[in-house]
């Protein structure tokens, strides 16, 4: 039996359509754990999802070397972030929407899909 791989513009759009159906919240440090451990369990399968995002993001923003995904995708939007991780994790509902539609635009323009659906998290604007 062969097991094949989601596609991932398929994976995204479900992860931002229907975080539920992966047992999530919606919100932004939920993804994030997601996103983590999803590529750690990708690079055994030689299938990662995330190698060479946090390069990606780091080259796109010209600065945040020191700083991983999350807190990059969070200075992506607003550059006075600190970088800490208990900060990200207690967002308001706004900020939460609009750092989860980010992060999806982010990995689809890293990931060269696009997980553009209509969904909870669209928002106006942009980085």
């Amino acid at each position: 039996m062969t097991v094949q791989a989601i596609p991932v513009d398929l994976l995204l759009v479900n992860l931002k359509l229907k975080p539920s159906m992966f047992f999530l919240d919606g919100s932004f440090a939920q993804y994030v754990a997601f996103f983590s451990g999803f590529n750690v369990s990708s690079e055994a399968t030689e299938i990662p999802l995330l190698e060479g995002f946090t390069e990606w993001i780091t080259a796109r923003t010209r600065s945040g070397y020191n700083l991983t995904w999350p807190a990059l995708v969070l200075w992506s939007i607003w550059p006075e972030w600190n970088g800490s991780v208990s900060d990200w994790r207690k967002l308001d509902a706004t900020s939460d929407k609009e750092a989860v539609r980010v992060l999806f635009k982010l990995l689809g323009a890293f990931k060269g899909v696009d997980p553009a659906a209509p969904g909870p998290t669209d928002t106006e604007g942009a980085p």
